[in-house]
């Protein structure tokens, strides 16, 4: 399937959101850092709300592809970013202001994983999904070295996060479901969630987990190998 570019979600979305929103829409995309520009959804989602809470993970820099940058910048918001990767480390804590944790979220706390790290860092995994999608090939001479987890409930309690989060980025390359399917919603809820999938199987195991929960995925044609989920 042939992606859109970045102008044709953007235009995509000022459809998708009318009057004031829509304008501040053009406000803020010149600052938007998504790859799918999931920040400006999730801002026009919120009504473009101030001093919101996010949770991100894989956090990379805190800049590249970052689906929070534009949020904690621009907009006050605050909140936790995880990151694994080692060859993050130094710049993520250089570019932002966010509490961040370096284990590995997963689905239960306290396990030592492989962490494959590739070239293409932002396609860096637990090794256990190196083959798990389409970018396994750019997967197969990583730099390979153990590394500590912690499970979304224990990453939330351990930051001191509201119960009630405004918004949740996951972008774990291959293992999003296996983190959501250990997760207590009833405990903490979120009012959007983004969850990369790439086209696997796991997206309709994410999509059957979210519903169950009281979340309703939204304009699926913009998130292509995303999916964005609101609380009902």
């Amino acid at each position: 399937m042939e992606h859109a570019t970045r102008s044709q979600r953007i235009l995509n979305l000022l459809t998708a959101f009318q009057g004031e929103n829509s304008r501040q829409l053009l406000d803020a995309m010149g600052d938007s850092r998504s790859q799918l520009q999931q920040d400006l959804f999730v801002l026009a989602q919120l009504d473009f709300k101030k001093g919101g809470y996010f949770v991100e993970f894989g956090a990379t820099d805190g800049i590249e592809l970052s689906n929070t940058f534009l949020l904690e910048k621009k907009f006050g918001w605050t909140g936790i970013l995880a990151e694994p990767a080692e060859c993050w480390q130094e710049a993520l804590r250089k570019n932002r202001s966010a509490k961040i944790e370096r284990k590995c979220v997963w689905s239960i706390s306290n396990q030592i994983l492989v962490f494959n790290e590739v070239e293409y860092a932002e396609l860096s995994t637990v090794d256990l999904y190196s083959r798990s999608d389409i970018h396994k090939g750019s997967r197969e001479k990583g730099r390979t070295y153990n590394v500590e987890t912690i499970s979304l409930i224990d990453l939330l309690e351990k930051h001191n996060a509201p119960e009630n989060i405004d918004y949740l980025s996951i972008d774990t390359e291959g293992s999003e479901f296996e983190i959501l399917s250990e997760f207590d919603f009833s405990k903490y809820s979120f009012d959007v969630i983004t969850c990369e999938h790439n086209g696997t199987a796991n997206r309709v195991l994410i999509y059957d987990l979210l519903t169950k929960n009281g979340y309703s995925r939204k304009f699926e044609a913009l998130s292509e190998f995303d999916d964005w989920y609101v609380k009902n």
